[in-house]
Formats: structure tokens, sequence, C-alpha cells
């Protein structure tokens, strides 16, 4: 949100950093609104959660559009009509919320702003009672854990000495060090396929039951699967809870109620959607390939 051109303004109204530096760079100016933090560089966890808002125009939604479409269905973001109602929803003077905006336009145009910022992406419009913005609300978050155990480039992993500990390989976020001084965003799931393509390379793999080959091969030979049953959606919506959830996607009924658990981004956003079709906030985030992995249990019709 922030790479298109989101602003972030905290709740006097104010932006107190260059949008485009690393969540460390951000997270730093977020905590040093606590002036014991500002001067131990350590959050205090009995003090409130620092919350701000984030401000992006309609050309910067435009930017990140299946992102932004995802969150808005996610609840996370808002469409707001006008910069008054966007002083309204920040609880904030328009007077103030305009003065902050203006500014920010006035940097865009100059080329730099007193943070540093060099490069501004989705400037709302000059009018800006016209301007259609999404707002959200935002806060530091733990979501990535950028320690863990030490290995090579082969995924082994060292002691404190740093030699090999036979037989022993770590993949991903357990894994320490691999990303150098700052992780750049879009990198956990790239961890992972790289040094676990790498593992799994080098590790001995147990042959396959042969029982289990003999009935592939039969299945293959008798021409597959058996058709599939149709469904309907009075059929769907009977399979509408956590512990049977069926979801219609691409025209596919899949039984997701064993994968919710597994599901990267927790359960919730699957189980909201037991009984549904939940194409629209599917396509949203994924691609159909993902699909692939998956055995529906009927056509939707």
């Amino acid at each position: 949100m922030r790479g298109v051109g989101g602003i972030v303004i905290n709740r006097d109204g104010n932006r107190f950093c260059n949008e485009l530096g690393t969540r460390a760079y951000v997270t730093d100016k977020m905590f040093s609104h606590d002036p014991h933090y500002i001067k131990t560089k350590k959050w205090n966890i009995t003090n409130e959660i620092p919350t701000f808002s984030l401000v992006l125009s309609a050309s910067a939604a435009e930017g990140a559009k299946k992102h932004v479409d995802h969150y808005l269905n996610k609840g996370l973001l808002k469409k707001i009509e006008g910069l008054e109602d966007l002083a309204k929803w920040m609880n904030l003077p328009l007077s103030k919320v305009k003065e902050t905006v203006e500014q920010y336009q006035r940097d865009a145009k100059d080329g730099r702003d007193q943070w540093g910022k060099t490069s501004f992406s989705g400037v709302p419009i000059d009018n800006l009672m016209d301007e259609t913005f999404f707002a959200g609300t935002v806060t530091p978050v733990l979501h990535y854990c950028m320690g863990g155990l030490t290995i090579n480039k082969e995924g082994n992993v060292l002691d404190e000495n740093q030699q090999v500990i036979s037989g022993l390989h770590a993949v991903g976020e357990v894994s320490g060090g691999v990303h150098g001084d700052n992780r750049l965003g879009g990198n956990s799931l790239l961890e992972c396929t790289v040094f676990g393509t790498i593992v799994g390379k080098r590790i001995p793999i147990r042959p396959r039951n042969l029982s289990l080959q003999l009935n592939q091969d039969v299945d293959e030979f008798s021409g597959g699967k058996a058709e599939l049953p149709n469904i309907t959606m009075a059929e769907v919506q009977q399979h509408n809870t956590e512990g049977d959830c069926w979801v219609v996607i691409h025209g596919m009924v899949y039984d997701l109620t064993e994968f919710a658990d597994e599901h990267p981004a927790g359960p919730e956003s699957i189980i909201d959607l037991a009984g549904q079709d939940g194409t629209e906030e599917f396509q949203a985030v994924h691609g159909e390939n993902i699909l692939e992995d998956f055995d529906p249990v009927g056509v939707f019709v």
C-alpha cells in the first residue's frame, strides 16, 4: 500500500516518515511517538498500541487494485468520498487533514519532502473534495521472525562452531541470516521455495508403496477419476459450518473443511465463505493454478 502512494498519518493529523522506507524504518518512526521508546529504543508492552491512518488516493488504489479489493472485502480498508468525510473518519478537523494533504501535494511537485522522499506516485488530485480515498488503520506487528537456526547455502543447520550438523536441515522462517541487513517484502514464501527445493533434492526419499502405485496405474488405465456430480447452491449452502465447509471457486465445489486449519492466512477467511461462492474473494488473492492441489467434490450448477 505504501509502495503505490499510500501516506501514513498519525493521530494529530501529521505525516511523520518517508512511506517508502523499510518496514524497520517506518516501524521505528511509529514507535518514536512514545517518549520511553525514544530514550530506550524498546517498546513498553504495557503501553497502548499505537495506531495510524493509511490513506490512498483513487489513483494509488488502482495501482494495487488486487490488494485493495481484498482489504475492502476483509473490512480493513474503507472507501471514502471527499476530504471532508475522510477527516470525519479520522476524527480530525477538516482544516488539519487538508493542511497535511496539501503539503504532500506541494512536496510531490517539488520532488522531495522533509524525510527525504523523492518518489511520489498516486498523489491526490488538486480538488480534494472530489477525490476518492481508501483508508485503513495500521499498527506495527510482528509478522515475520528474522532470527533462527544458522544454515549454509545447502540448507544444512550449523552448530555454534559453524560446522554442519549431520542430518539436520532447516527451511523458511525457522532459519536466520539468509536475508542480509534487511528482508525485502515478498521473500517469505520465496525463501521456503528456494531452500525447500535445495533441501528436498538432497534428502533421500523412501520408495513409494507398491500397492499405491498399482492403484494409481489402474486409475490412469481406466480413464482417471469418475465424473464429478453436479452440485447446486442449495446443496452447497447446507455445508456452511467450521466442521463442514464447502466453497464454490471458479465453477467447482471444494470441501475445505480439513484444509481450513492449514491455510497460511488462518482458517477464518475460509470459514467465512462456508456454503457460499468464494470466487471473487479467492481471485483477489490467489492465482487459479493454486487449485491444482485440491480435488473438487463436484461441479457447481
